[in-house]
């Protein structure tokens, strides 16, 4: 029994954790998009985005590059904010429902 427990505790964990790293890539999509919006007005301001890339066992790292001008930039970076917010949500959600998943599994061999 003690091997099983073992096993859902290590996936639990790697759930957390990939999404934990959704929620940072999610975080700073929201912060690039928000700056791009804040900096419109300034001529020539660079405007960032966010590249992201699978890491081994499972997850996301994410980091702010350059990106090209884009002429349809306020319709974008509000899009993109609103797509990272219902990310973040999402892994949220996924990390609540593991936690109650794993609480529930507790409660049931205590």
């Amino acid at each position: 029994m003690r091997t099983q427990l073992y096993i859902v505790e290590c996936r639990t964990v790697n759930v957390m954790s990939i999404a934990s790293s959704g929620l940072r890539a999610a975080t700073l999509g929201v912060q690039a998009a928000a700056s791009n919006v804040a900096r419109l007005p300034v001529a020539e301001a660079t405007r960032i985005g966010v590249a992201q890339a699978a890491v081994a066992g499972g997850g996301v790292d994410a980091s702010l590059v350059e990106v090209a001008a884009d002429p349809a930039a306020p319709v974008s970076d509000l899009l993109a904010a609103k797509e990272a917010v219902l990310t973040f949500a999402a892994n949220a959600t996924l990390i609540r429902r593991s936690d109650q998943m794993l609480g529930a599994l507790l409660d049931k061999r205590a």
